[in-house]
């Protein structure tokens, strides 16, 4: 906590990336306290800012800690999205209390990266660093294991997730069944996952898991084409660049 500004603790080369670049979307006055990863790993200083010693914490303007991407970038675009260009839209009920792009939606998106595509990714990435560290005498037969283990599972789920995703930013995946009676859906994509004009958290977030897979390359994009150009365009963004030159770096491949 500064001057009244919120204070974001950012570690290099990390996740936390995707906090910082919403900061610079909202284009408010805000602290950054840029933490360098020591033996690639969280450096003990973070832990000044939350027991857990992760990023990107977040301190609010009143001192209250916030931690997690998802929990970070809500109270962000409450806090400070006035012109509420990150915000979903008033819900709009079908009249039987239902409606499609809502909160409801977002949180099962949000849910689906946190509790599904982070656990295989991390499995795939603590795979690929057993094979880097084994003894050369056992590195064929851990990697013959990671292999055996990318194609009875691994691989297959995260087509499915990923097949997923790409689906979602297809708009008229989710209008099908409204436009059932005038002839179908029109195939049109949509820029960002709510469907909205811009991006809102369910983006901030979700760019995260296509980041780590691309930059690992254990994923081939171009069989999702709607997430490679969702990555596209949110890379292209000024506030994104502009949070890349201040973030001091968002190389995932940093372990050897």
């Amino acid at each position: 906590m500064a001057n009244g500004k919120p204070t974001l603790h950012h570690l290099e080369d990390s996740q936390s990336q995707h906090a910082l670049w919403l900061l610079e979307e909202l284009g408010i006055e805000y602290e950054l306290v840029v933490h360098k990863r020591v033996e690639n790993r969280a450096p003990p200083s973070l832990r000044a800012a939350h027991p857990l010693g992760k990023a990107p914490t977040l301190v609010t303007p009143n001192g209250r800690v916030v931690t997690e991407r998802s929990a970070i970038a809500l109270w962000l675009i409450g806090a400070y999205d006035e012109g509420a260009r990150f915000r979903l839209p008033p819900r709009e009920s079908k009249g039987d209390g239902e409606g499609e792009d809502d909160v409801v939606r977002e949180d099962q998106l949000l849910s689906l990266g946190a509790a599904t595509l982070a656990p295989l990714l991390m499995v795939k990435l603590v795979l690929g660093l057993a094979v880097r560290q084994a003894p050369l005498p056992a590195r064929p037969l851990v990697r013959a294991v990671r292999h055996g283990i990318d194609r009875a599972f691994l691989d297959a789920e995260l087509a499915a997730v990923f097949g997923y995703l790409d689906s979602q930013l297809s708009c008229s995946s989710r209008d099908a069944a409204g436009a059932e009676g005038e002839g179908g859906a029109q195939k049109k994509d949509c820029e960002w996952f709510m469907g909205t004009p811009g991006p809102t958290r369910a983006d901030f977030c979700l760019l995260w898991y296509v980041d780590w897979a691309m930059q690992w390359e254990w994923v081939d994009f171009d069989k999702y084409p709607r997430l490679r150009d969702f990555r596209a365009r949110c890379t292209a963004r000024p506030a994104w660049k502009r949070a890349l030159e201040k973030g001091g770096g968002y190389n995932l491949k940093f372990w050897k």
